[in-house]
């Protein structure tokens, strides 16, 4: 999510006491809150009930902003919390696999063999954009703290709650995995591709929310006045 002049205008209104400036937030944060969403939750309905508990919390925690400039990191604090608090409840066997090293160990890197053509950076990226999904939820929402929104590491720690070292083994094994499944089709097709780096990544990232457009907008948002009456 990107700090913009006009996202400051709007907190600064519902700041003031203008609370029809909460909707005019909505729609310019949506797509984003949309986006990390279901990044972690594939289930639709189950996804629209975590984005209204988080626009409740929004606007009832109101208080705690300091500043319109402050809101981008303040919604992200609310949003990855409630995303990580839902983890800590519908994935413990992925958390308890983690703790026991399942993903420590990222196997051979894979190599292309008889490569024709290679693919740029932008067919790469959105090459990768493709597999973003098979990420397990605890890979997912770290990667999106370290490649899209480019949290500082005291930030993640804090909203993750694990350390510095866990968040480097699920970053590394989100890239791993992504190029594993990329350097397969590139073996498959016979064309040659980069390693994904945390730049291809984050290009991947961003691609995927271009595309990203919230389906019923209007009764989601229907949903948080109904949770704030």
């Amino acid at each position: 999510m990107k700090q913009t002049y006009e996202l400051n205008r709007e907190f600064k209104q519902l700041l003031a006491g203008n609370t029809e400036a909460f909707r005019n937030i909505y729609l310019l944060t949506i797509n984003d809150i949309y986006f990390h969403v279901k990044q972690i939750i594939f289930n639709t309905a189950e996804a629209e009930r975590m984005i209204v508990k988080i626009y409740k919390s929004m606007y009832l925690r109101l208080g705690s902003l300091s500043s319109p400039e402050a809101s981008v990191k303040w919604m992200n604090r609310i949003m990855y919390s409630h995303l990580n608090d839902w983890i800590n409840v519908h994935c413990g066997t992925q958390l308890m696999d983690e703790e026991c090293g399942r993903y420590d160990d990222l196997g051979p890197t894979k190599i292309v063999t008889n490569a024709h053509t290679m693919l740029t950076e932008p067919e790469i990226a959105n090459l990768a954009s493709q597999y973003i999904s098979h990420l397990l939820p605890i890979h997912a929402l770290t990667g999106l703290a370290y490649f899209y929104d480019n949290m500082e590491m005291e930030e993640m720690k804090e909203l993750l709650q694990c350390d510095e070292t866990l968040i480097a083994k699920r970053t590394q094994y989100a890239l791993a995995l992504i190029d594993g499944y990329c350097k397969d089709y590139a073996n498959e097709k016979h064309v040659e591709i980069k390693t994904i780096s945390v730049h291809l990544l984050l290009l991947a990232y961003v691609l995927l929310f271009k595309d990203t457009v919230v389906p019923n907008a209007d009764e989601i948002y229907y949903a948080v006045v109904q949770e704030l009456q």
